[in-house]
């Protein structure tokens, strides 16, 4: 189904006469690229992008099906769309109340000539087209190669930002756009924040190491997680957090496996949490088990407790549980997953058993 026809048949269920896109992210798809610029005007009858003379030329040569309006000193956003409004006599417009200020809503209600209605077309976005599946496979590529990479750099007495500097480099090398967020590099006792973005700590023999990152490819995003042990003189199974690895990764592979079309979001985050709990570590897992990624690294829907959404093919969500002792450290494990008729699809292939560090 086409961009346009799925985002009339929402129109018509919303009961809207059309809608205003100003958001970077639902912009992009009809965009060609990512701008938090420009507008997206949307009606039964027509589409219409509203851009300046910064993107005008680039976007006229991404689009097709959309007329093209030129934002001036002249022509204004307020000029452009009151003329559709009268010209197709729409009533109810519906604008991302979400995500636009209270200002912004206020100023557009008074100026345009129609009834503004909140609404959320985020959903649009939850079952990706083939070419944005492809466009994600290629962030997974860049990011299962910068594992690896990573993975044999990593050594004794290297900071934190340092490891996170040569990852985010070796991504652009491999043909990421960027970062797809902060990288979290967490080495030590510092494993057990979920989010400890890398720091000055320098990592050490002996130690776990976790690094969640992810590459960002044509605007899409992907994310990705793994932990290593970084070898000394003893073994890793040595380590309290050897066996928490096995109980992460059992957790994981659990909810992975419960990936299938029409089951709730919240039984698959059950089959992860159920593992950690059995283990004695359910107190210790205190975040969701995945969420939704496309254009924005966390989407909806969420592999949660509470969320009811029913999984559907072409829905992509990461599956990433954890286990985390504070002053000792933590594990976690993320995949992508391509939800598919008949399941769920891994998009990395790095191995999932426990690593080491600095091997060829």
């Amino acid at each position: 189904m086409s961009l346009l026809i799925s985002l009339r048949e929402w129109l018509t269920a919303q009961h809207l006469d059309a809608v205003l896109l100003s958001s970077r992210q639902n912009k992009q798809p009809h965009l060609g690229l990512s701008s938090s610029s420009g507008f997206v005007f949307v009606s039964h009858k027509s589409a219409h992008i509203l851009v300046d003379s910064r993107y005008y030329t680039d976007i006229e040569t991404r689009t097709r099906g959309y007329q093209i309006h030129l934002l001036d000193a002249t022509q204004t956003l307020y000029s452009c769309i009151n003329h559709i409004i009268d010209d197709e006599k729409l009533s109810a417009v519906g604008f991302e109340g979400e995500q636009v200020s209270w200002e912004t809503a206020n100023r557009w209600s008074d100026k345009l000539h129609a009834r503004l209605v909140s609404a959320v077309p985020d959903v649009l976005r939850q079952v990706k087209t083939a070419q944005e599946i492809t466009c994600i496979r290629e962030a997974c590529r860049v990011a299962d190669l910068s594992a690896e990479h990573i993975r044999r750099f990593i050594q004794p007495g290297l900071s934190e930002r340092e490891i996170a500097a040569e990852l985010e480099w070796f991504m652009r090398r491999q043909g990421a756009e960027k970062a797809s967020f902060d990288t979290i590099v967490a080495s030590g006792w510092r494993g057990a924040l979920p989010h400890g973005k890398a720091s000055d700590k320098r990592v050490e023999a002996g130690e776990f190491i976790t690094l969640d990152f992810g590459a960002q490819c044509q605007g899409y995003c992907s994310d990705m997680t793994r932990t290593f042990w970084i070898p000394d003189a003893g073994a890793a199974e040595e380590s309290v957090l050897f066996s928490v690895y096995q109980t992460v990764l059992a957790a994981q592979r659990a909810a992975v496996a419960a990936i299938r079309p029409g089951r709730p979001c919240h039984e698959v985050d059950a089959a992860a949490r159920q593992v950690i709990a059995d283990a004695g570590y359910g107190d210790c897992f205190g975040h969701n088990t995945g969420h939704a990624i496309g254009i924005e690294v966390h989407e909806n829907p969420r592999f949660s407790p509470t969320d009811t959404t029913e999984l559907m093919a072409g829905m992509l969500l990461t599956v990433e549980p954890g286990i985390y002792l504070p002053g000792l450290g933590g594990v976690r494990i993320e995949d992508v997953v391509l939800v598919t008729p008949d399941g769920g699809e891994v998009l990395y292939n790095m191995p999932k058993t426990l690593l080491h560090t600095g091997e060829a």
